[in-house]
């Protein structure tokens, strides 16, 4: 049900987001000519401002609705999986308040993947990590595997995930957070780009304090060796239901 759910949106979501393009692009060209033509009138200028971060927030919002629905293909490489993760986590802003623990607990890191597709997937789940210890906490990453299999799995001591929400969070457009925080295609785009890996991704989460301590930890399992011939054939939107055979 999820695998067709998304499917169908990728479908929508690229349709509307190509519509939306052309005449998004016009007004941010020209929300930035106002911008720099206001210089020496202020109230004109903040308009103008106010106009042009809209105009990019909403760039943003179509650049993530075409990535969500984007049927590039998954191009395996050797790809040395510790590295990634260490480069991932050496460009990302973390705060102060957040202590940072890596465990790499893989004899052999190299696994045949995507790797671009795979920072953003680590890219999105620490994002949200991050965005749920707004007080502080511990930010854990581990990468484990065999012969046969690898697993990232990231780890936090937040706020948690609501049981209510459990089941929504991998949805298009589904966030807790304020407006303008966020679009709610991370964790939908996270779990396309896995499953076209063919592998599999999980959570878990507890958001009452008085179960025990709160947090939320996010599995990611992918093949060691993928099959381009397979990972080809599960393309967005065309067999849903193959994806959600693996």
């Amino acid at each position: 049900m999820q695998s067709e759910k998304l499917a169908s949106m990728g479908q929508i979501a690229a349709g509307i987001a190509h519509e939306l393009n052309n005449p998004l692009a016009v007004v941010l060209m020209y929300a930035r000519l106002m911008l720099e033509g206001s210089q020496r009138d202020p109230s004109l200028h903040e308009d103008a401002q106010m106009v042009a971060e809209q105009a990019d927030r909403c760039k943003k919002i179509v650049a993530g609705l075409l990535h969500f629905a984007r049927q590039n293909k998954v191009v395996l490489q050797p790809t040395d999986l510790c590295k990634l993760a260490n480069h991932v986590l050496a460009t990302l802003r973390i705060p102060e308040n957040i202590q940072l623990e890596v465990v790499h607990q893989i004899a052999d890191p190299i696994v045949e993947l995507d790797g671009d597709q795979i920072v953003q997937v680590l890219t999105n789940l620490l994002t949200n990590t991050i965005a749920a210890m707004p007080d502080g906490g511990t930010l854990t990453v581990k990468t484990s595997g065999n012969e046969n299999t690898v697993a990232m799995t990231v780890v936090d001591t937040g706020i948690g995930i609501p049981k209510e929400n459990m089941d929504k969070i991998f949805e298009p457009f589904f966030t807790t957070k304020q407006i303008g925080k966020g679009t709610g295609l991370g964790l939908a785009v996270t779990y396309g780009i896995v499953k076209m890996h063919c592998g599999d991704i999980k959570a878990q989460s507890n958001a009452d304090p008085a179960a025990g301590p709160t947090g939320t930890t996010f599995a990611v399992t992918l093949p060691r060796k993928g099959r381009q011939d397979q990972i080809e054939a599960i393309a967005p939107g065309v067999a849903a239901e193959k994806i959600g055979e693996q």
